[in-house]
């Protein structure tokens, strides 16, 4: 099923072949003279599926392809030279096919992936949230189910309650009177089988409303926050099931009159431990829950914490602590992302982050809140400049901006348990920057699938699977549960495509941010990534509020992607870092 003639020799022969080739190009588009052929494929992803036997056809438009020369090609053989590919494949399996298109400007290339099945049968993902499917009786609710292969022949599906089938959409608005487990069955068939995916919704008297206070990463379980003396910390609450609340705030058993709003600025006046309560009240039917968090003050001032450089010291950060991406291509990726494909446990992200890291090769953070805490052998000194560099790949086109946290090792133990302080940006108290938003991420149904996600103002949709990077799928493999949720500040994106050449541009933000050409760019050309290094001040970290912390120095830095935003067969916006340096080491 191929020819004998190689792409090589053919592109050799362009310049009489194009002679011949001018005819059957209505899918073409012509345009200006000048210019390399531009390819847009007919799918977002670049990935394809199509049944053993079964014509695949594959339609991309073209630009500036007049009189152009067409390959299609398979490991080097070509197998076709018409702008459109209509193929057909005999086995089973994973096909990777180059089209390259050629004319006397210059040439155009994408590869795409197509798996060849015996069978598409449905796959089923549901929003179904860690802390479980629960519902008040009495009360509406709807649920939705996002399924893959729909659009085959003989599709159905079916919602079955108690042997009954309620809904045959894809939502299903369930409403129970009675208190209870209520098992539901999802059933959805096409023409090449059937899947089932069980669940179970709880109905209660009234929800189980719960209020806790995070601790400072995800692979952390103690909430204690730590400060000095006259420095403020700022307390905001994570809340299940509330839909109206109100909040009430208490230090040591001592209701503080006038806060009643979710976030409370707390100063401690004197050394020592504080207990202190936030109960929050449903409006709708007047249940209040407790929660109570720890606040120690710590007797000592904030220098005698500093911890100078010797002669021994690195200028790089010398310890990965945590490396908690969300999901993205390069994530699990065992080609570029340079993953074994067996970092099943914390310790072994942790490992491959730290090997990257140490070798100045690239990590990514993954899609929206993903990031990545690392520490020095000494503080790094607040000396009113750029104290720090972080190594990005950022181009004049290709800006993933890495939104910068910083942190005292305030409590002494040398973890990074104590506060976050972000570092101010361009963006920061735009109206279109939202402070304090979350994302939650879903274990894909299947491999090659989607990873969908659900924040915290209501809105849906996922992390596109691409045929470029063709692992199981982009949900870190370390994470165990079957969602987890990151918090953190999101920028407005700043990417477009292109109406005349479509392609994708991501924009530079004008300072504040790793991975990004900003005015604060120390090294790297604007048009070459390698080497590319932004600067950081410590002096603009800040309280949640937006006010100075005023930090003397820091022992720990992070680094979390703000962006959630696709860029077509780009893929989602990703930050990548390769280095942490102290620039203040030789001043």
């Amino acid at each position: 099923m191929g020819y004998s003639i190689s792409v090589k020799n053919l592109i050799c022969f362009f310049t009489l072949a194009v002679l011949f080739i001018s005819c059957n190009r209505d899918e073409v588009v012509v345009a200006e003279s000048g210019q390399a052929p531009v390819i847009e494929l007919d799918s977002e992803d670049g990935i394809y599926a199509v049944k053993i036997g079964r014509e695949l056809v594959i339609a991309p438009t073209y630009q500036y392809a007049d009189h152009a020369l067409f390959a299609w090609t398979i490991e080097g053989k070509l197998i076709s030279t018409d702008p459109t590919l209509k193929y057909t494949w005999d086995e089973s399996g994973e096909v990777f096919i180059t089209l390259r298109v050629d004319n006397e400007n210059g040439h155009a290339e994408e590869e795409v992936k197509v798996e060849v099945r015996d069978l598409l049968p449905p796959a089923i993902n549901l929003y179904v949230p860690a802390k479980g499917l629960k519902v008040q009786k009495g009360v509406e609710n709807t649920l939705t189910a996002v399924i893959a292969h729909s659009d085959l022949a003989g599709f159905k599906v079916e919602w079955v309650r108690a042997g009954v089938v309620v809904s045959t959409d894809m939502t299903y608005t369930f409403k129970e009177n009675q208190v209870g487990v209520f098992p539901i069955t999802i059933t959805a068939s096409n023409e090449d089988g059937e899947t089932k995916k069980e669940l179970e919704i709880e109905v209660v008297e009234n929800m189980p409303y719960k209020v806790v206070f995070p601790a400072p990463s995800y692979e952390q379980s103690v909430s204690t926050r730590y400060t000095f003396v006259g420095r403020p910390v700022f307390l905001r609450p994570l809340l299940d099931y509330f839909e109206n609340p109100q909040y009430r705030w208490s230090v040591d058993g001592k209701p503080v009159e006038g806060e009643t709003g979710r976030v409370y600025k707390f100063t401690p006046s004197f050394a020592g431990e504080y207990r202190i309560t936030v109960s929050v009240t449903e409006m709708q039917n007047g249940i209040s829950v407790e929660s109570a968090v720890t606040v120690v003050c710590v007797n000592g001032s904030e220098a005698s914490g500093y911890r100078a450089a010797s002669g021994a010291s690195s200028a790089y950060s010398n310890r990965v602590y945590e490396y908690t991406p969300a999901p993205g291509q390069f994530i699990n990726e065992t080609n570029t992302g340079g993953f074994t494909g067996s970092e099943s446990t914390r310790e072994a992200a942790v490992e491959y982050a730290s090997k990257r890291i140490a070798k100045q090769s690239y990590v990514s953070l993954g899609s929206f809140g993903g990031y990545i805490i690392v520490g020095f052998d000494h503080s790094i000194q607040n000396k009113g400049g750029y104290d720090f560099a972080i190594q990005g790949n950022a181009f004049d086109s290709s800006n993933e901006p890495g939104i910068v946290w910083v942190m005292q090792d305030v409590n002494g133990n040398g973890l990074p348990d104590d506060e976050w302080y972000e570092l101010r940006g361009s963006e920061t108290g735009k109206p279109t920057t939202i402070q304090d938003y979350e994302v939650t991420y879903f274990r894909p149904a299947s491999d090659g699938s989607h990873t969908y996600w659900i924040d915290n103002l209501g809105n849906t949709g996922w992390v596109d699977f691409n045929a470029y990077h063709t692992q199981p799928y982009y949900y870190p493999l370390w994470i165990t549960a079957d969602s987890y949720t990151l918090y953190g500040t999101r920028l407005l994106p700043r990417n477009s495509q292109s109406p005349s050449t479509g392609y994708w541009s991501n924009s530079p933000y004008d300072w504040g941010y790793a991975d990004n050409c900003g005015s604060d760019m120390l090294t790297g050309d604007s048009y070459d990534g390698s080497g590319q290094k932004n600067g950081f001040k410590i002096s603009n970290a800040m309280y949640h509020d937006g006010s100075p912390v005023n930090l003397q120095y820091i022992d720990f830095i992070k680094v979390q992607n703000g962006a959630l935003a696709k860029s077509g067969v780009l893929g989602e916006i990703s930050t990548e870092v390769f280095s942490f340096q102290d620039l203040n080491m030789n001043k």
